[in-house]
């Protein structure tokens, strides 16, 4: 392997940025990476020690990182952070789109990076998919996926807002944007409960489903109706980012505790595409129309 190192630890002169940052709340559990990072720039003096910052507080101090050498213009052995030197080995092996913390105790945070000059939207779609804990894909395929996805219309605040960081949510504060058209509704058919989502499935709308969603499998559960089929029509979904991903996987994990058979239906090619890069685990059962969901 080759390796790339420099003396002694070169610091910053500029205060550490707040990292485009997203992590797996429950880490090492089966995901393939623990989540992404969006850097502003290939300077790794300048992005770095924001990163190193935030995974210390979220998983502990980090005393090493494992990088590629595409992709960053200087390669310093050493960095300086918070009164500490950070060791980074650069390596030939280690793919452009992962970089590796270890921790003091030897735990590994393995994290998506995204190219500076990717588009926002993609950017940060990559990063929200790294960090869902079913996600079983691998750094490349993870971009391949963000591909797929198709941003929704935003203004032209929105998406300076976006591509700036607004995307990051800090203790307790709230993201406002204007909310767009989604709707849950449900009935009651012989062989189960077809339940019809329309609309957009991302943060700004996913509590709002979740909410639905949730009613109508305790609904069920609370019947004593066990072991019933719900099954979701995503036919009417127009937009579905990673946060839809995350929605399905909570509900499906609310379903099997209230003994709730869920399926999936009818989602679009695109959407389909996604489940399928980013894995099934975690994930109910998808179906191509309504009709094989309820007669499954």
């Amino acid at each position: 392997m080759a390796s790339f190192t420099s003396h002694p630890p070169i610091e910053s002169d500029s205060q550490p940025s707040v990292p485009r940052l997203r992590l797996n709340p429950i880490p090492h559990r089966g995901a393939v990476l623990d989540g992404g990072w969006w850097p502003r720039s290939g300077d790794p003096v300048a992005e770095l020690p924001g990163l190193v910052l935030a995974l210390d507080d979220r998983r502990g101090p980090v005393h090493l990182l494992e990088l590629g050498v595409t992709g960053w213009y200087r390669r310093p052995g050493f960095l300086a952070v918070a009164g500490r030197a950070v060791r980074l080995s650069w390596s030939l092996e280690t793919p452009p789109d992962l970089l590796v913390a270890v921790g003091a105790n030897g735990s590994r945070t393995r994290l998506l990076v995204v190219p500076p000059g990717v588009a926002a939207f993609s950017a940060w779609s990559a990063i929200d998919l790294a960090a869902l804990s079913t996600n079983t894909s691998r750094a490349s395929e993870i971009m391949d996926a963000a591909s797929l996805l198709m941003p929704s219309p935003r203004t032209p605040q929105e998406m300076d807002w976006e591509s700036e960081g607004g995307g990051l949510y800090q203790a307790g504060g709230r993201r406002t944007r204007v909310s767009r058209r989604s709707a849950v509704s449900w009935r009651k058919h012989k062989r189960g409960t077809l339940v019809r989502v329309v609309g957009d499935i991302d943060l700004v709308t996913f509590s709002e489903y979740r909410t639905r969603l949730f009613e109508v499998v305790r609904d069920r559960g609370e019947r004593g109706r066990r072991g019933e089929k719900v099954v979701i029509d995503l036919s009417g979904v127009v937009f579905f980012s990673a946060a839809g991903l995350s929605l399905l996987a909570e509900v499906r994990d609310r379903a099997e505790r209230a003994g709730v058979d869920l399926r999936l239906a009818a989602p679009s090619a695109r959407v389909a595409a996604l489940l399928e890069l980013t894995g099934r685990h975690g994930l109910p059962p998808v179906h191509a129309t309504v009709g094989e969901a309820m007669a499954g």
